[in-house]
């Protein structure tokens, strides 16, 4: 009389056995792409913490001449920021720009604003980009 396991080989195979060195072999793989994935997922943390954004607020167009624009910062503590301001024209043309120095200050987020001077009519006013001094 056969075993049951005997009929179940029969019927579905026998599944085969993978040596130590396979497993090992996996094993290291696993290992090293976790690894890898650690170290990508922390490096994009830490780059996000010290990364500089801004994010328009208003603008005032005083005249053909001269813009206002509020705007705010979000940046690492204690470190020197720039930023550039544009006024454009209706045709996206720019017309005014600024860069404004942001000093070094305990506090993550600061809130300006800032005169423009243009050499025609504009009819917007943001922040193009923010970067560390």
């Amino acid at each position: 009389m056969t075993s049951q396991s005997d009929l179940i080989s029969e019927r579905y195979g026998r599944s085969k056995k993978r040596s130590g060195r396979e497993r090992m072999l996996w094993s290291a793989l696993a290992a090293a792409l976790l690894t890898t994935f650690l170290i990508w997922a922390v490096s994009v943390t830490i780059e996000g913490a010290n990364k500089v954004t801004s994010q328009d607020l208003a603008y005032v167009i005083m005249g053909p001449n001269q813009a206002k624009v509020k705007f705010e910062v979000t940046k690492p503590q204690n470190v020197d920021v720039i930023c550039a301001v544009k006024v454009l024209n209706s045709g996206f043309a720019i017309v005014g720009y600024r860069e404004i120095k942001i000093a070094a200050s305990p506090e993550k987020v600061v809130t300006l604003e800032t005169l423009v001077n243009t050499s025609e009519l504009g009819v917007t006013g943001l922040v193009d980009s923010c970067w560390r001094k």
